[in-house]
């Protein structure tokens, strides 16, 4: 394994390019300070190595060196996550896997369960997480009863609700940042699916380990998972059903996704490209298994995102300038576009825009908000940026997004 850091690829891929650190900063659009401190051993986000990479063509994981993290405190959430953790991955013992003992635990209700597993999806998408967190581990639970106590097509159809139990737990996880939590969640919904040879529920799952392995920067891995995913989906689109199009579609998408992120543009527009093609076929936004839409709209957005990644927020506003919200797109998959508005506003220097855009999310879904750490991003941007004294309002956003002086 090479003993390079971050630091000096960057400063050996900067001189096979016959460049001066101005003229890196010049080109990826940083300051020179920051190119500095990288080039000094210094830390940087996954966005700031994304310019980087693109400014000298490479891609991304280039400058992503595999290491030991730094020691730090505890993390509370630890504590606060300890049920869901305890349903999601419990202790094994030389007897196997030991069940959660409840009083009730004969009473095995499965449309009951259902219903319940409905209310819960309702309030993943009006963003209500404490409810959540308070709810889904003894909905796993639950679930856990129901497959082991229940036989023949009543086992089966508990292995579906399992599945759509845990994957709603990994989604909620992937919100508040828990990512390999979520992914063992996301494991465990695809191994139930598999078995019942449920491929939306599979494909939803799949499309969940995606978003959270985007989220750990696994560029490389998510397109070849997706990518392969979509082959073995893939379709005839004259008589494709719309679920079968909107699994295959959404695995497009997150194709693409990882592959801009990875400095791999061409291959982003090829996947984008497909998923246009699906999309085109369905008649508005289509429902997935995951609660999520697939279609015309969708695609849009993550055009709008895919240029600003590309490093052209100017496009991304023009894209985003013609798009409207219609029925069935969720709360999560808007807000997430919003946001990237208001990041391409930021660095097209309309400050006071990003500010608004960002307030108007902190009114309209505020416990999502306050999750997403590209906020904190492109809210602390413009306060590094700005030569004002913030309003009183302006400190209040600061506080709800945990920005320090």
């Amino acid at each position: 394994m090479s003993d390079k850091s971050i630091g000096d690829t960057l400063r050996e891929k900067r001189r096979l390019r016959g460049w001066t650190q101005e003229e890196l900063a010049h080109e990826a659009g940083l300051s020179l300070q920051v190119v500095k401190k990288i080039e000094q051993g210094g830390t940087a986000r996954l966005e700031t190595l994304h310019q980087l990479a693109r400014s000298l063509g490479v891609v991304t994981l280039t400058f992503v060196a595999p290491k030991s993290p730094e020691p730090r405190d505890d993390d509370h959430d630890v504590a606060v996550l300890s049920e869901i953790r305890a349903a999601i991955t419990p202790p094994i013992g030389l007897r196997g896997l030991p069940m959660h003992e409840t009083v009730d635990a004969e009473d095995l209700d499965l449309p009951r369960l259902n219903r319940a597993v409905e209310a819960m999806v309702r309030a993943y998408h009006s963003d209500r997480y404490d409810d959540l967190a308070g709810i889904l581990p003894a909905l796993v639970h639950s679930a856990h009863h129901h497959v082991a106590g229940l036989s023949n097509r009543s086992r089966h159809d508990a292995l579906r609700t399992r599945a759509a139990i845990v994957g709603l737990a990994g989604r909620y996880l992937i919100q508040v940042r828990a990512h390999d939590l979520a992914l063992t969640a996301l494991h465990a919904s695809l191994r139930d699916a598999l078995e019942i040879d449920d491929t939306p529920l599979a494909a939803a799952a799949i499309s969940g380990q995606a978003h959270a392995m985007l989220r750990q920067g696994r560029f490389a891995e998510v397109e070849r998972l997706c990518a392969d995913t979509a082959d073995t989906l893939e379709p005839r689109i004259s008589s494709a059903s719309p679920d079968q199009l909107a699994a295959w579609g959404w695995m497009l998408l997150r194709a693409s996704a990882a592959a801009a992120r990875n400095n791999r543009p061409e291959e982003a527009r090829d996947y984008h490209r497909v998923a246009d093609a699906a999309a085109a076929s369905l008649q508005g936004e289509h429902p997935t298994v995951d609660a999520k839409t697939f279609g015309p709209l969708t695609v849009k957005m993550k055009t709008v995102e895919n240029a600003l990644v590309g490093g052209t927020p100017a496009k991304a506003l023009e894209l985003a300038a013609t798009l409207q919200r219609t029925v069935g797109i969720t709360n999560e998959e808007w807000g997430r576009h919003r946001l990237d508005v208001a990041r391409a506003h930021s660095l097209t220097g309309h400050p006071d825009q990003t500010v608004e855009m960002l307030m108007d999310l902190r009114r309209q879904t505020p416990q999502w908000l306050r999750y997403q750490q590209i906020a904190r991003d492109i809210y602390r941007d413009v306060i590094n940026a700005g030569s004002r004294a913030l309003t009183d309002d302006q400190r209040n956003l600061a506080d709800f997004l945990g920005i320090c002086d």
